[in-house]
């Protein structure tokens, strides 16, 4: 989860562990933190380390929410931050060996947006036990990327579909289509390091946005379990 301040600033709210919980992004049973809202945090102390150099840490009980932006301001804003290339954002060379990825303490930051010249498969597929979800897409500079999507709205989406009993491949091929007629902006963050790449800060998708809207003003929280 991630925003931007009145400067422009990209800021990610982030806590010790265990981290935020998905519950705090509600208020009286509902949504206040989701894309395009517009939120009030109290930001504490700045905590960079790169590439996530976006990090805040802040007051969980400032949390508020002020409104939701409309149709044609969320578009505005999608096309203020959009970046030429996936490559573009980070301010270092993607590495892309068994994956895209770039070196923990590398990079001037961690998010950036994107508008892809296509979107020409969604992937829907169970690794580990649990299900997965990709793109593969183009960028301008005319460069195929194939990346896991994080963002919760989608997979929750997605899970939503097949809990009613659509087949996975019957989902991935409606959303394939729906992105291929569709403006589609799509945000692109780093992960952190884990165990067994420790030093690796791999791509991932933070945000799927369509024009039309695939949600059709929904959130996460129509599709939660």
């Amino acid at each position: 989860m991630a925003g931007y301040d009145r400067k422009r600033n990209c800021v990610r709210p982030v806590l010790p562990p265990p981290g935020i919980h998905e519950r705090s992004l509600c208020a009286n049973k509902k949504p206040i933190v989701f894309p395009f809202a517009v939120v009030e945090y109290d930001l504490l102390e700045h905590t960079p380390k790169p590439p996530h150099m976006e990090d805040w840490r802040y007051d969980p009980a400032s949390v508020r929410f002020i409104k939701r932006l409309g149709e044609k301001e969320k578009r505005e804003t999608l096309e203020r931050l959009r970046d030429p290339s996936v490559n573009a954002i980070f301010g270092v060379p993607v590495i892309s060996t068994r994956g895209h990825y770039i070196m923990a303490g590398q990079g001037k930051r961690s998010l950036g947006t994107i508008q892809p010249s296509e979107v020409s498969d969604v992937i829907c597929e169970t690794a580990d036990g649990e299900w997965k979800y990709r793109l593969q897409f183009v960028d301008a500079t005319q460069t195929t990327w194939r990346l896991t999507v994080t963002d919760l709205t989608w997979r929750y989406y997605c899970d939503s579909q097949r809990r009613a009993g659509k087949p996975p491949r019957k989902i991935a091929a409606e959303l394939t289509r729906l992105l291929a007629t569709s403006q589609v902006y799509l945000r692109v963050g780093l992960a952190r390091g884990w165990d067994e790449h420790p030093d690796r800060c791999y791509l991932q998708i933070t945000g799927v946005y369509t024009f039309p809207d695939y949600l059709q003003g929904q959130t996460f929280a129509d599709f939660a379990p």
